[in-house]
């Protein structure tokens, strides 16, 4: 992000909010053939799409409605509402790919370094959206209708970074096989599992940490030794660390199996990774409530809930510049958190070595007086001041969109 003082006189904070995607906006915009009749470009829809996710509106005609007084340095167009949504029908689908594929590769994220000992971790789920019945593709229930996002979030930066959208009866199983890539550990829960799949991740060159139904069958191979720093074993019991032989699966391959309760609630924990500790295992999967919150986020507070358009390409134009807002929100923030740190004094508070354990990001003390239900919560605190959007955040950022992204404005979205 630019010092303020090297940031054009006429730089709002939208402008600022959206930089990161506009030179590809332009370039596309340059590149494609204008019909001579066209009231609405793809700069102009892109940018009405952003505000509509960013500011407090529920559908379409209600963004219609808001521009028509919106400022006039937010630099949003007014256009007619059969204009408007035409545009998810009129502009291709991997254009909007482009704009994600962009902002992914031109910003500077946030690295968690507690995350780099374990690999490339992602998470991989998939969330129900609600449909209306004349959405023939979106397939879900025989009275209902319904789309699923299937999402994987890297843990390693805490970001979306590809994802697929299909009908709300859609395998799961199979959007992962679209998705594999070789050397990611793929953390995901008990809705994926097959054990045909357990291998294609394998086949791919890739790891998984997944979560078993109670009833697997398997032989115990050898017995391993359970390692759980001494902090956390009042949150676990009956923890066991075992190779196990899938003797249902074919060619009856060897995995590891962690096994423990929390509570009353059983966890059976597959993996290929031997090398992690037991409480690795366990960290992972619990990470994997990261996008659980990242869905949260996507339906309440980005109105993600209510659909643009009833196409399947206008769905996921729509899913695209969702996550695109998302990204660009967590970038500015990121951006303006670190630009207000740089001006205060460090914090003498860096752990030594011996403090810490590899793969958790939180001071392993902070475990010490965690219980069953507040686990979750305690290692993804330290992820507040980077990655969470508060609505408080958001609602500084829409009272500043108009206004020049100054220091003042860079101060209330580093602070807030």
């Amino acid at each position: 992000m630019n010092e303020p003082d090297d940031l054009e006189v006429n730089c709002t904070t939208f402008d600022q909010l959206i930089a990161p995607i506009m030179a590809k906006v332009q370039a596309i915009e340059a590149s494609r053939c204008i019909h001579h009749r066209e009231s609405l470009t793809f700069a102009a829809f892109v940018r009405l799409l952003v505000y509509y996710f960013v500011m407090p509106v529920e559908s379409g005609r209600q963004l219609l409605t808001d521009v028509l007084s919106a400022a006039a340095t937010v630099g949003v167009e007014k256009v007619e509402r059969s204009t408007f949504f035409d545009g998810f029908n009129r502009f291709p689908v991997v254009w909007f790919e482009m704009l994600l594929g962009t902002v992914l590769r031109v910003t500077s994220w946030q690295r968690i370094p507690e995350m780099a000992v374990l690999g490339q971790l992602y998470c991989i789920d998939g969330s129900l959206f609600p449909a209306l019945t004349k959405m023939a593709w979106a397939e879900y229930k025989s009275k209902s209708q319904a789309i699923k996002l299937h999402l994987c979030f890297e843990l390693n930066r805490m970001i979306a970074v590809q994802f697929l959208v299909d009908a709300g009866n859609s395998s799961e199983r199979e959007a992962l096989r679209q998705m594999l890539q070789a050397g990611i550990t793929y953390i995901a829960d008990r809705g994926y599992v097959c054990f045909q799949l357990l291998a294609d991740i394998v086949a791919a060159g890739a790891h998984f940490v997944m979560r078993m139904k109670s009833n697997l069958v398997y032989n115990i191979v050898e017995t391993l030794t359970v390692e759980l720093p001494e902090v956390v074993q009042h949150l676990f019991t009956q923890v066991t660390d075992q190779k196990v032989c899938l003797t249902g699966a074919a060619g009856q391959p060897i995995y590891r199996l962690v096994s423990f309760c929390v509570g009353s609630e059983k966890y059976l924990i597959l993996t290929n990774r031997l090398e992690l500790t037991t409480f690795q295992v366990i960290l992972l999967y619990a990470y994997r409530w990261q996008v659980e919150l990242l869905f949260r986020f996507l339906k309440r507070t980005l109105t993600g809930l209510h659909l643009l358009s009833t196409s399947k390409e206008g769905v996921t134009i729509q899913f695209y510049l969702l996550l695109c807002t998302a990204l660009l929100q967590l970038r500015l923030k990121q951006a303006c958190v670190a630009a207000v740190e740089a001006t205060e004094p460090p914090a003498n508070c860096s752990p030594t070595d011996s403090d810490t354990i590899a793969g958790l990001i939180v001071q392993p003390e902070m475990l010490r007086s965690a219980r069953s239900q507040t686990f979750l919560a305690t290692v993804g605190s330290k992820l507040h001041r980077y990655w969470k959007i508060s609505i408080h955040w958001l609602i500084t950022l829409r009272n500043l969109l108009a206004r020049p992204f100054d220091k003042a404005a860079i101060d209330l979205l580093g602070r807030t």
